[in-house]
């Protein structure tokens, strides 16, 4: 079951949407459908109502949030969402929002069943199905050329289904690229720096970052990254610090770019 959290719709467009699916019938069949409504009566959103959604996505198998606001630094409310969770600005959908109010609200729910179908479509073709998925990996601390390093931000965008075609194959390319066979297949980087994913667990990351693409992350997850020579290397952070080992050293560290002791 896929959910669709919807963030920043105002309390009075709430109600009449939730009137005019069920005139319609509801939401098509894979869908559930949650709201956090807007704090004031214009689309937006606040660090309040954003950690709301987080809680509700971190209770259900394979959120969608879905964000309505017309405010100037609405990214920096959005910015944990992204970190964990598939998210998208419905700006067309904002702008379509008054036809909730009219005998014809078609617009907006035309509107929104053609995002979630592409919510659909990056469900099942994008999202990690398992710990094996590259897009997993630390963006900020795995070292990839080329194309290969823009993997995800493709995997984070949204608004042309010819993408999800696009990211599907660059997760192949990336796969064939750094899917290396060391003894047995591990992810290596240009660094020639192994991100191995089956060391020990250690304490659980704080909310929300047991989450990364809607995928819910293993308790205490981390990749143990070592030199494929067992030389001394550095690796850079989410934060953009720098961590030096010494030969024969080892780092943890999660699929968020946090360096876990």
């Amino acid at each position: 079951m896929e959910t669709a959290i919807l963030l920043g719709i105002p309390s009075p467009y709430v109600a009449r949407l939730r009137s005019a699916l069920g005139s319609q019938g509801g939401l098509p069949g894979p869908w559930s459908l949650i709201f956090v409504p807007a704090p004031k009566k214009n689309p937006e959103i606040n660090k309040g109502t954003a950690r709301q959604a987080c809680h509700f996505a971190d209770t259900h198998q394979s959120p969608h949030i879905l964000g309505f606001s017309t405010q100037q630094h609405r990214s920096e409310f959005a910015a944990e969402i992204v970190q964990s969770f598939r998210f998208r600005w419905c700006d067309q959908l904002v702008g379509h929002l008054n036809s909730l109010a009219t005998p014809n609200p078609g617009p907006f729910l035309e509107g929104l069943a053609a995002d979630l179908a592409e919510e659909e479509q990056w469900s099942s073709r994008i999202k990690p199905m398992d710990m094996g998925s590259p897009l997993l990996l630390p963006e900020c601390s795995f070292n990839a050329s080329g194309g290969h390093k823009s993997l995800w931000r493709h995997a984070r965008s949204y608004g042309d289904e010819a993408n999800i075609e696009g990211t599907a194959k660059a997760v192949r390319e990336f796969e064939r690229a750094y899917l290396r066979k060391q003894a047995h297949y591990q992810r290596i980087d240009d660094r020639d720096l192994i991100f191995g994913r089956n060391g020990s667990r250690h304490a659980d990351a704080p909310f929300p970052r047991g989450w990364k693409f809607s995928y819910r992350l293993p308790d205490g997850f981390h990749y143990d990254v070592v030199h494929l020579e067992r030389r001394k290397f550095s690796l850079t952070d989410i934060g953009g610090a720098l961590h030096i080992t010494v030969a024969n050293g080892h780092l943890n560290i999660d699929p968020h770019g946090y360096v876990r002791g």
